[in-house]
């Protein structure tokens, strides 16, 4: 029993990661058996492994400065789902560091994530047509095409898709040549979608990321063809969807725009009323710089901001930071600040210090829609971000042990 228990916990955070691109809801059980399963593999655990970890380290003291910012400025209404929602900060660590991985689960993870982003994909454009068949066309855009979670987390999702897509399968299912065009398959898809989110940082970030890729990575291995196939493929869907859904290219047309002079206070939309709300952070900042304002009254306190300079769309729409920077600045202080700095800038920097393209390719990924989201405040953020940071590194020391042992 013990032996089919342990075949379990190695299996779970491979079902995790397909379950991902559906929403938390579905992931978060498997979370909980996950966990409870270690407790069955007690002599797998090698405490010195996590210890010795810089980013164990410090997604636990992240999970830690939570919690004690919420003691010292308690907050009744916010302050369990504020632990409820970082709880992998201290959970995913545990699994990951403290126990040994081997390559083929690694793979699994992967792969594993990458067609759960495919499902997840087919199923948005599924519904999208179901929808085009009763006359409305609108759940081929934005919020109504992302169906499982906001529709930048859902494209933040399928950029990570692609950047595996790129790095492994051509490499990993290079004895099966028809599996290449799967790949460029799965690559197309998750670019038209990605395009159908209509996520301004989503598709920045996709531009961001595509070229980077392709000159750092793949430049010895693919052929002109596979590039001119690969860039003429992307050309046509853009088009293709600037000629049906030109929507999705004006939300980037309106960031060019928008400046403190134009923007209506009175408006609820996110993405025009960002700068004021950043404004209102920056003043909250500058009062409460050492400690913050504490995880749990962090919002709380930009609403009041919000209410005295007569941001009421803001206000109406109870709308966060949009900033994680800013929002653990308010709700955590400097240390909080640095402490996040490190997971991200300083996670950017290891990376390409170490030549870890993919731990590289990810943090810039999530610094980026950290400058555009408080991430942190939901679980679609929290579990992909600490999920991934985990395993990514555990990936690179098993790559390290097994090349150090042949």
């Amino acid at each position: 029993m013990v032996k089919n228990i342990k075949l379990l916990f190695y299996f779970f955070p491979v079902i995790i990661a397909f379950l991902l691109p559906f929403g938390n809801a579905i992931t978060s059980p498997f979370i909980a058996l996950w966990f409870i399963t270690s407790f069955f593999c007690f002599k797998d655990l090698v405490i010195a492994n996590g210890w010795k970890n810089l980013w164990f380290i410090s997604t636990l003291l992240f999970f830690g400065i939570t919690i004690i910012s919420n003691f010292i400025f308690y907050n009744p209404n916010d302050a369990l789902s504020a632990i409820e929602v970082k709880l992998t900060f201290l959970l995913f660590p545990f699994l990951f560091f403290m126990f040994k991985f081997n390559s083929d689960v690694a793979k699994r993870v992967i792969v594993a994530f990458v067609s759960g982003c495919m499902f997840a994909c087919v199923f948005c454009i599924a519904r999208a047509f179901a929808y085009l068949f009763k006359g409305d066309s609108s759940y081929f855009y934005y919020s109504n095409f992302s169906f499982f979670m906001h529709s930048a987390y859902f494209a933040m999702y399928l950029n990570l898709a692609v950047v595996f897509v790129i790095l492994f399968y051509f490499k990993w299912f290079k004895n099966a040549p028809s599996f290449k065009y799967i790949a460029f398959g799965f690559i197309t898809l998750f670019l038209l979608c990605i395009l159908l989110c209509a996520s301004k940082m989503g598709i920045i970030t996709l531009f961001i990321l595509l070229p980077s890729l392709l000159i750092m990575e793949l430049r010895n291995r693919i052929k002109l063809k596979h590039y001119l196939i690969g860039i003429t493929s992307a050309v046509i869907i853009s088009v293709s969807i600037y000629a049906v859904f030109p929507q999705v290219f004006d939300r980037l047309r309106s960031v060019a725009v928008v400046t403190n002079k134009n923007i209506d206070k009175t408006a609820m939309e996110s993405s025009s009323v960002r700068v004021l709300i950043w404004d209102e952070c920056t003043k909250i900042i500058k009062e409460n710089m050492l400690f913050g304002v504490g995880v749990s009254k962090a919002n709380e306190t930009l609403y009041a901001g919000y209410k005295m300079d007569g941001l009421t769309g803001a206000l109406e729409g109870k709308l966060n930071a949009h900033n994680q920077f800013f929002q653990t600045s308010i709700g955590m202080g400097i240390i909080g600040l640095l402490n996040l700095l490190l997971l991200t800038l300083g996670l950017t920097i290891y990376g390409l210090r170490k030549k870890r393209n993919l731990i590289f390719f990810f943090s810039t990924l999530i610094t980026c829609n950290f400058l555009v989201e408080s991430m942190l405040q939901t679980s679609a953020g929290t579990v992909f971000f600490v999920f991934f940071l985990c395993f990514l590194n555990v990936f690179y020391k098993i790559q390290f042990n097994e090349e150090s042992s042949k």
